[in-house]
């Protein structure tokens, strides 16, 4: 992460959500490298994953139980196989488009968006414990506004010049990633079954 103190994760956040392509910009001027990248993309998946179970714990173990959730780490290597893939898919896909990033950069936007999750669910963590039928609303809303984000900074990234061209490369990117996230993981799983 280099340098970053608070202060400027918070504005690169707020920028985030404000003016998108001035986000992508200073994100880019930190000039991360694929490992720097992929380190925070993960110690940002693990923490998002570990929030993300909080508000519900008994249930989930419930759900667990009859095999229709995964645990929190088997849920973290699936996010973090998805994320990897997708910001490949996104990378290649993006020339079709006449974009310009490179892998490397689709990581990055990848994993600040990753810490812009972190910053939700812990935001939904606290509202849960205040007024907890709020959460939900809560929740939903960040969900949009973190598709909304990284479509906008995948535009920003690649040059592309339409928030739909662009939303359709995330979309195109994410169903590809999620297929091979599907043959890496039921692989993995039908390999440790036999």
């Amino acid at each position: 992460w280099g340098c970053c103190s608070v202060n400027q994760i918070y504005y690169l956040a707020k920028i985030s959500i404000l003016n998108p392509e001035e986000a992508t910009s200073i994100l880019f001027s930190k000039g991360w490298s694929v490992t720097v990248a992929a380190m925070v993309l993960t110690a940002a998946t693990c923490i998002s994953t570990i929030l993300a179970f909080i508000p519900n714990p008994d249930v989930s173990e419930e759900i667990r139980a009859n095999g229709l959730m995964f645990s929190p780490i088997s849920t973290a290597i699936i996010v973090l196989i998805s994320s990897y893939l997708a910001a490949f898919f996104i990378s290649r896909g993006g020339a079709w488009f006449g974009g310009v990033a490179n892998f490397g950069q689709i990581l990055s936007v990848m994993a600040w968006t990753q810490v812009l999750q972190v910053i939700f669910q812990t935001i939904v963590v606290v509202v849960l414990f205040i007024l907890a039928p709020l959460a939900g609303i809560v929740q939903i809303g960040f969900v949009i506004l973190g598709v909304y984000i990284l479509i906008s900074f995948v535009k920003a990234a690649h040059g592309l010049t339409s928030l739909l061209m662009s939303g359709i490369l995330v979309i195109l990117a994410s169903l590809f990633a999620f297929l091979g996230t599907g043959i890496i993981f039921g692989g993995v799983i039908n390999r440790l079954l036999s």
